[in-house]
């Protein structure tokens, strides 16, 4: 027999073998007798959980037949996801407890509050287990388990969980991401045969781009913990907030060749700020995992691969408060069942294992009750301690355009105490003003969560991170903010009332009579919005170029003006139109078109705008994050369409009806510089981020030169298990530089400040143009404000360019070597990218890089 044959048998007999295998309640869960009233998933599913992928909406059913059905669970919808679905949560506990929940959650509030954290009765006191599954739509063991667990705690007998229900409030949302799941369990429910084959080649295990992983938008939802800038974040962490949970359970899937993971994680990656008490209680819970997975023979392990930094992590943000989070992670099938380095990997068998977790840590927390409610109290105590020993007394940032209220909605989301500036203060050189700014003390109950938000780290224990070094948030907002030592600080420089009010940025006005023109500030973030609007209806806008003085006041470059004259509006209706406007952007009314000095409003340093007609390129080689990163920027903040099409079918695209061509971090298949010539010498604007630069150049479509480390010339022996870790300490993980910016440069108007703060999430650091007009965007000679940067890249910094211009027929290639709209909180970037939308093909040809 030859090898073919041999496999095809193989594979066959496997087929066989699996088809045999059917999966049953008692494979899952404990043989008890359970409460008949309560509809086992069978019953309402019509299938047993693992032999088909259970669906968002099939899921969310099944919750609400529990929720009639049982008097031990509360079912709660606590938002919507982007595509419109139900995001729940069951409040699973014994009836008794239902009917002191409020008195329950005021008793946790007093037991984070430390002026009051005596008066909360711990001997009395349920411990809060929040369990959280699939946060990755295509890792849907968690999900299926969900179902599982409820149906257990909801129909198993008193004398199975009575005790561990009165010990315990279990928050048990079944699904962190219900599009992504939707968007899997369709892919691969649809690709399953009667026949299950494990061949790994199969389409099954192989869904297409982007993938379930992700949100509506791609985003992926576990980065999104602490900024919260998806409506799935938004509502788990109102969840988290209200209750105080002492334990949170995240479930997930990685590779198939692997067992299954829980914390700890590496020791040497926990966040300096997460205290070691809390690492001392995850390895005590570690010992139930051990336990129950060591007796059913389940392959594990823990310690490794995995880390605690990035508080953006649904493992990891609660360890900033109190809460310990547990990250589990499960060898993934994929789909029904998939041969792997360890054997047969089935759809059953993942869903069990995570339910083997579940049942681990609730016995843990349990058993832990009291011992955890005291560590929750003591560590809010303890954080108005660490608080007294720090140097800063608090910060204070600005509220400026929509980018302050934004960190402001932020902060105040996860319970972060905030006040108003009560009279004008100077940092430095740094000017703030009482009613414009806000003052976050570090002395708080929050305070190692005003840490993890506001410092700037520079240095670690470690040089590997599983995922970024640094996310200083005002840094990212790029606002004016300064840190207040605690020997400046005036207590008589803020409110003394907690809490903040708020003064509208752009007081309504009326305009009365119909102008010569309307000058629009160009310095708000919504200010792209305003002018991508106005354009779509048709109304001729245009940008300055030059500083100017009319009505004895100056504007800078990128001041926008709607002129009267041969409008699709006449006057009045034009002024009505600007009317609109007053309360978005400051608005200015012009009579006269002579300016005192700079070019006259009708001068051609004013250049008209177009209106921006979006083709961004997605499938196979985008990074899908970073695509959904430009689609939701430009569909949501600015309220730009977007076309998204597949590599595939760009060939065959009539490029005309584009004008802007984005490439997002990655390689584009199929994709010839022939087409992108073509989309240039229409006048097209294509716009790329990170990797594609690097595609770019190799196409031969622009000049661009990329700094390089030396060679490493050492002969310094090594030994083999430091390689692994020699390696990943060379990957720039994300950390934040300073920027320079040209202020007079199309790119960069809006922009006061010639320093910004930039995120750079991969080593490519790019050399300035030898056209000296074609940088707008360079690092500072000093540029590392936060995060870690490896030895031998850190001379590769001073003078990079963070953003080029190339000269593509006659069409303009705006380069961006990071990526300027990061996860949606890099607020203080978005602009650069607004503005290569909408102002790239104003950009004179004689200041860009050309071959």
């Amino acid at each position: 027999m030859n090898l073919r044959s041999y496999v095809s048998l193989l594979l066959c007999l496997i087929s066989l073998y699996i088809t045999a295998q059917k999966p049953t309640l008692s494979y899952y869960l404990p043989e008890v007798a359970y409460n008949t009233a309560i509809p086992t998933p069978l019953s309402y599913l019509g299938f047993e959980v693992g032999e088909w992928h259970v669906s968002h909406d099939q899921l969310v059913g099944y919750m609400k037949a529990l929720d009639q059905a049982s008097d031990r669970i509360s079912l709660s919808e606590y938002g919507r996801s982007h595509e419109g679905r139900p995001m729940l949560c069951l409040t699973i506990t014994a009836t008794e407890n239902h009917a002191r929940l409020k008195d329950i959650q005021a008793q946790r509030s007093l037991l984070v509050d430390p002026d009051n954290s005596k008066k909360a009765d711990l001997n009395n006191l349920p411990a809060v287990n929040y369990m959280g599954y699939s946060i990755h739509g295509n890792e849907p063991s968690g999900s299926n388990a969900a179902v599982l667990m409820a149906y257990y705690l909801a129909a198993a007998p008193d004398q199975e969980v009575g005790t561990m229900l009165k010990n315990i409030v279990i928050l048990l949302d079944p699904c962190f991401n219900p599009d992504g799941m939707q968007r899997f369990s369709s892919w691969v429910n649809s690709r399953k045969g009667q026949n299950l084959m494990a061949d790994p080649s199969a389409d099954e295990f192989n869904e297409p781009w982007p993938r379930g992983r992700t949100n509506h938008y791609w985003f992926d939802l576990n980065r999104d913990w602490l900024v919260a800038q998806q409506p799935e974040s938004q509502g788990r962490v109102a969840i988290f907030q209200d209750w105080h949970p002492n334990i949170l359970t995240d479930h997930h899937e990685m590779g198939s060749n692997s067992t299954f993971f829980f914390q700890p994680g590496v020791p040497s990656r926990v966040n300096p700020i997460t205290p070691k008490r809390n690492q001392e209680l995850t390895a005590k819970i570690a010992i139930y995992h051990a336990d129950v997975l060591s007796r059913k023979g389940i392959a594990f392990y823990s310690g490794e691969n995995f880390d605690d930094f990035y508080y953006g992590k649904g493992s990891t943000y609660p360890d900033a408060q109190g809460c310990i989070g547990i990250l589990f992670e499960q060898a993934s099938s994929r789909g029904s069942a998939q041969d792997t380095e360890n054997g047969l990997l089935t759809f059953p068998f993942t869903i069990r294992n995570q339910v083997l977790a579940s049942f681990s840590t609730l016995k843990a927390v349990s058993e832990m009750r009291q011992e955890l409610n005291e560590y929750l109290r003591d560590f809010y105590k303890s954080s108005l301690e660490e608080a007294a020993k720090n140097p800063m007394a608090g910060y204070i940032f600005e509220d400026e355009e929509m980018r302050g209220r934004e960190l402001l909605t932020l902060l105040m989301r996860h319970k972060i105490e905030v006040r108003n500036l009560a009279q004008d203060v100077t940092i430095g050189n740094q000017k703030f003003s009482a009613g414009n700014a806000f003052w976050v003390p570090c002395k708080q109950a929050q305070y190692r969560l005003v840490e993890a938000i506001f410092a700037r780290q520079t240095t670690f224990q470690d040089s590997i991170f599983y995922d970024i070094s640094a996310w200083t948030l005002p840094d990212a907002f790029g606002l004016n903010w300064a840190s207040v030592p605690a020997k400046t600080f005036d207590s008589k420089w803020v409110n003394a009332q907690k809490g903040v009010g708020i003064v509208s940025l752009y007081p309504p006005s009326i305009i009365s009579e119909p102008a010569y023109a309307y000058l629009l500030d160009g310095h708000g973030y919504e200010a792209p919005k305003v002018v991508a609007k106005l354009l779509k209806e048709g109304i001729i806008v245009k940008v300055a170029t030059q500083a100017f003085n009319v009505n004895g006041q100056s504007f800078p470059p990128g001041t926008f003006l709607v002129l009267g004259d041969r409008q699709p509006l006449a006057p009045k209706a034009l002024m009505e139109r600007m009317n609109d406007l007053t309360t978005e952007l400051n608005l200015t009314v012009v009579s006269n078109g002579l300016t005192a000095d700079g070019p006259d409003l009708g001068s051609d340093s004013f250049r008209p705008l177009r209106a921006p007609k979006v083709l961004l390129l997605t499938g196979n080689g985008v990074k899908a994050e970073d695509a959904g990163e430009v689609w939701y920027l430009l569909d949501t903040k600015y309220n730009i369409p977007v076309t998204t099409v597949e590599t595939t079918r760009f060939a065959s695209l009539n490029l005309s009806k584009y004008n802007v061509l984005v490439l997002a971090d990655g390689s584009f298949e199929g994709v010839t510089a022939e087409k992108l010539r073509e989309f240039a010498n229409n006048g097209g604007t294509i716009v790329a981020t990170g990797a594609s630069l690097k595609w770019l150049k190799n196409l031969g479509v622009i000049t661009m030169e990329f700094r390089e480390p030396p060679a490493n010339s050492t002969t310094t022996r090594r030994t083999y298990a430091t390689l692994e870790e020699d390696r990943g300490a060379l990957r720039l993980a994300g950390a934040i530089f300073e920027a320079e910016l040209d202020l007079t440069h199309p790119l960069c108007y809006g922009y006061t400040r010639n320093r910004l703060p930039i995120f750079l999430g991969d080593a490519l650091f790019v050399e300035k143009p030898k056209n000296a007009y074609a940088a707008p965007l360079v690092l500072t000679q000093n540029p590392l404000l936060a995060g870690y940067v490896h030895a031998s890249q850190k001379p590769l910094l001073p003078g990079a360019a963070a953003a080029i211009i190339c000269g593509l027929g006659r069409g303009k290639v705006i380069a961006f070597p990071g990526n300027p709209n990061f996860r949606a909180f890099w607020y203080g970037t978005n602009r650069l990218f607004a503005n290569a939308v909408l102002l790239g093909n104003i950009i004179s040809s004689d200041a860009v890089e050309r071959k």
